[in-house]
């Protein structure tokens, strides 16, 4: 009998090596779960897009829990089980509300297949698909992921600031600490663990029967 019925793990500082690659022992460890019977699922605050890095593993038949629980995805098929988007209306209010109290703030947003932001958002790794105004930006198409960044404000206190001004609106969360602060924001009650339990419940498997792994607050619950 085996000692767990599934796996699940977060991605970065964790299941991935400091360079962003799959490290052979923890491919071949996937690669032996997945000949016994035992599926891993890929808990991460990644965009649908970034899972590319798991290709390599595709014959195992993982599934992959995206943007901190907002999306779940088949990824041996690359299809969207699960998404969970947010309020135009309620983001465009949230985010005049953060500008007003930290004006040094930009903001992007994560659409399922793409990423749109502000002109003057601070990302120096990637381009976005679509760089306009938050009205333009909304306007694009549903937003799993609204991220947050304030040059001017480190991460937990920036956490603390937004956390405080939008109660339960929504979900605030990070998955790393910096001197310019980033959050990254999904729709209320939406958490790593909330998909994990229904696609446990998908997959007629029990949380009890999990093994898990991770390194970072949003994958506490």
């Amino acid at each position: 009998m085996n000692p767990f019925d599934v796996i699940a793990t977060d991605l970065d500082g964790t299941f991935l090596t400091d360079d962003h690659r799959v490290p052979q022992i923890n491919a071949h460890a996937v690669r032996v779960a997945a000949r016994r019977g035992i599926p891993t699922i890929y808990a991460s605050g990644r965009p649908v897009r970034w899972f590319g890095v798991l290709d390599e593993l595709a014959e195992t038949h993982g599934w992959a829990v995206a943007a901190n629980g907002a999306v779940t995805l088949d990824l041996a098929t690359r299809r969207v089980v699960h998404a969970r988007a947010m309020s135009a209306a309620l983001i465009a209010e949230i985010t005049q509300e953060i500008r007003r109290m930290l004006p040094s703030a930009g903001f992007a947003v994560e659409y399922l297949g793409a990423w749109g932001a502000e002109p003057h958002f601070l990302q120096h790794s990637e381009v976005p698909h679509l760089q306009a105004p938050m009205i333009e930006l909304l306007a694009r198409g549903p937003v799993v992921k609204l991220l947050v960044v304030d040059p001017a404000t480190p991460t937990e206190d920036l956490a603390a600031v937004v956390g405080e001004l939008i109660a339960e609106s929504l979900t605030v969360t990070f998955s790393h600490v910096s001197q310019a602060g980033m959050l990254e924001l999904s729709a209320a009650g939406v958490s790593k663990a909330l998909a994990l339990a229904e696609l446990l419940d998908d997959l007629g498997l029990a949380a009890s029967r999990m093994i898990a792994f991770g390194d970072m607050p949003n994958d506490l619950a």
